[in-house]
């Protein structure tokens, strides 16, 4: 992870929808606060393909030029930039999100 001994694991979500061939994976580390990551998280929540390919992904990985730190990549391509109101209310979000593309996810 490369965040030390200090990172600890928010966040290990892993659910498979074999009926339409996709799943949501969600990993989410709290870490100390740093320019990279000043809000002391750092997550990656994917709802995509079981073979592969994104639908939604929300992230915050400061790699994208162009992009805030805090973003979603859609089916398309396009990386939009995306309000972080605290980890939990982003996993209701994405929870929403997953579900409003159809899937039945308590």
């Amino acid at each position: 992870m490369g965040e030390g001994g200090d990172a600890t694991k928010a966040l290990d979500v892993t659910e498979r929808f074999p009926e339409n061939g996709t799943l949501v994976d969600i990993t989410a580390w709290r870490v100390p606060g740093s320019d990279r990551y000043p809000d002391g998280v750092r997550y990656s929540m994917q709802y995509g393909r079981i073979e592969g390919g994104t639908i939604v992904r929300y992230d915050n990985f400061p790699d994208h030029p162009g992009a805030s730190r805090h973003h979603k990549h859609t089916e398309t391509g396009s990386v939009e930039d995306i309000e972080f109101p605290g980890l939990l209310p982003l996993f209701r979000r994405f929870k929403q999100e997953v579900r409003n593309h159809g899937e039945h996810w308590p």
